[in-house]
């Protein structure tokens, strides 16, 4: 047996149960095995993965021989296509309780307290070494796992010997019983885990029987005293809670917990990427989502300018995290956090080493509307700077997907830079179109397959249509505009790009206004900053020339300008009506988009519009 939950005993010995449950024998070479004190043999107990039997194999003394094995009455291997085997199959038993002794809770055995304790100090004083679960030296416990599927049978037993643990065992039980209940998880391969998440989700929701039976109590306690109704709301409200919250809130209280949770929800989401319609899953995944926008509130962040004097292992983090421009060198990261450069990032408490989110901002004189020039900039110090630039945002962790984080940053740098550089009043971003093609591409593929009745349910005006019938007379505009969508090569021509430039600028400025997934903008960065309250402001031509920004969208990319005072209303617009706000007065390459939407622009304040 390579992996599993196992009782070890360092000496020669067996643990008997009740007659019809499972016994669990264990042998060893007592040459070399020291005993505990009192001359009993000493105890391990948890889900061990392979390496972590190694270790106490090792702890045993080198040259121990030691033999694990796991019967029941009839013979058969109990839990074996697991590698988890119980000392009691009875459900008492996952609750810390040897078989027939229901009355007296085992004693967390002193090797595995000793090591709780070490890990806590390690992870006190070493945050990014320490992870929990030990997947850092697991990966033979992970191989070996890779050959075994987890017994839903054994799963469910094991996660309700975590999650019915109770501090009447000793205050530090449940604590140990979910550390290795982590590291089994650790030591299981992505199918091993997904039948770990499923069993999860769908064994430990809500009892809908004892709900029914609450909601009769509470109905029945309406008639009769205040005393009455006030324990069978509380008796619905616990029944109304998933067992797996329990779960999640005992992983928290371990160190390196909260980013085993992040992690968890991590591959809750892979998962859900290609099984999408378990319903058990999502309510999994939709909880532990809620609780982590509890534990990642504002009350729990601590903003950091980062800087090249930052700790080596956090710039490290900045280089290989950042999603939207990348770093190609040490130096590069240096210029961008160097003169007339900002960064900034969130990190958690119990994350201290981790920049969870965090923003690159250059500061300049006007809106810059191409960030090669910001990032190549050789002389990017500017005296009394009159805007900001937010030029990249990146979050770190996936399994934060949902949880808040940008909105916050952004609005909370904004206050860093006011009181830090009072020059500025402009504050701009300049923002990847990451969904743009894609998106024509679907949609010119769909107008082939289903030709629109009239020209008004075309991607093309009738004047675009004109143009392009005359750029390529020997084939329809939609099939010219499908050429051009998928080879950007004309971009190299300037007859061909005075053709289609302003063609795919128009559609673009339609992609990001009117293009809608439940009334929201459909691109991931426009409904990112247009929630947070921003106005669009200006589409940009060769914003982005490098070969990520010409597959992306051509090469455009897009202002975003957070007027400080319409925030908060423009917010409530978008999330109300689905209303996105064009910056007044409107810029040429969104007059179209604006006309077809109909929305009034803001009017400014005076100051803050003479800037621009």
């Amino acid at each position: 047996m390579t992996t599993g939950r196992v009782l070890c005993l360092a000496g020669r010995g067996s643990l008997r149960a009740r007659p019809g449950h499972a016994t669990l024998s264990v042998s060893a070479s007592a040459s070399h095995a020291p005993l505990a004190a009192s001359g009993t043999a000493s105890l391990h107990t948890g889900p061990f993965s392979a390496a972590s039997l190694a270790r106490i194999h090792r702890s045993n003394g080198s040259s121990t021989s030691t033999s694990i094995c796991c019967h029941h009455r009839d013979g058969k291997h109990l839990l074996s296509t697991a590698g988890i085997s119980n000392y009691n199959s009875s459900s008492s038993s996952s609750s810390g309780y040897p078989a027939g002794n229901e009355t007296k809770p085992l004693k967390p055995p002193s090797a595995v307290v000793a090591e709780y304790w070490d890990d806590v100090m390690k992870y006190s004083h070493q945050p990014d070494d320490y992870t929990l679960g030990h997947a850092s030296d697991g990966h033979a416990a992970g191989d070996a796992a890779a050959k075994i599927q987890p017994d839903e049978t054994a799963v469910r037993q094991l996660l309700m010997g975590v999650i019915k643990a109770k501090r009447e065992q000793g205050d530090i039980w449940p604590c140990l019983l979910t550390r290795q209940c982590c590291e089994f998880y650790e030591g299981l391969d992505m199918a091993g885990r997904t039948k770990f998440l499923c069993v999860l989700g769908r064994d430990f929701d809500i009892d809908l029987q004892d709900t029914a039976s609450a909601v009769t109590q509470f109905e029945e306690s309406m008639s009769k005293s205040d005393r009455s109704v006030i324990r069978s709301s509380q008796r619905l409200r616990l029944v109304l809670t998933p067992a797996y919250l329990t779960f999640f809130s005992r992983i928290n209280q371990l160190p390196g917990g909260m980013a085993f949770l992040v992690h968890l929800r991590e591959d809750i989401l892979k998962i859900l990427a290609t099984n999408g319609n378990d319903l058990h899953l999502r309510a999994l995944n939709d909880a532990l989502k809620a609780k982590l926008q509890e534990w990642f509130s504002m009350g729990f962040l601590d903003l950091e300018r980062i800087t090249w004097h930052s700790p080596a292992n956090i710039l490290e983090k900045i280089v290989r995290y950042e999603a939207v421009h990348e770093i190609p060198s040490w130096q590069a990261l240096k210029q961008r956090l160097g003169p007339g450069r900002l960064c900034y990032s969130f990190f958690h408490r119990s994350m201290p080493q981790d920049p969870l989110t965090f923003v690159q901002v250059a500061l300049v004189q006007d809106i810059s509307d191409q960030v090669q020039a910001i990032l190549h900039d050789k002389s990017p110090d500017v005296k009394d700077p009159k805007a900001a630039i937010f030029y990249s945002i990146t979050s770190s962790q996936r399994g934060l997907s949902g949880v808040d984080l940008g909105n916050f940053l952004i609005k909370r740098v904004v206050k860093e830079i006011q009181l830090n550089f009072p020059s500025i009043t402009t504050f701009c971003t300049l923002s990847p179109i990451p969904g743009f093609r894609a998106w024509l591409a679907t949609a010119i593929a769909n107008e082939i397959q289903h030709p629109p009745p009239d020209a008004s349910g075309s991607l093309l005006l009738p004047q675009e249509a004109d143009a392009l019938r005359a750029f390529a007379p020997s084939q329809a505009p939609i099939q010219t505009l499908s050429t051009v969508s998928g080879d950007a090569a004309w971009l190299e021509s300037a007859d061909q790009s005075r053709v289609f430039q302003p063609i795919i600028e128009r559609l673009c400025s339609r992609y990001l206004t009117m293009e809608k997934k439940r009334a929201l903008a459909l691109d991931p960065v426009a409904n990112f900053h247009i929630r947070n309250g921003a106005s669009i402001y200006r589409l940009n031509w060769a914003g982005d020339t490098s070969d990520k920004g010409i597959r992306q969208s051509f090469g455009m990319m897009v202002n975003y300008i957070y007027d400080l005072p319409e925030i908060e209303a423009n917010n409530q617009k978008y999330l109300l009506d689905g209303q996105i706000t064009f910056w007044d007065p409107v810029h040429p390459s969104l007059e179209w988009a604006q006309t077809q939407t109909a929305i009034t622009p803001p009017t400014p304040p005076h100051d803050f519009s003479s800037k621009l």
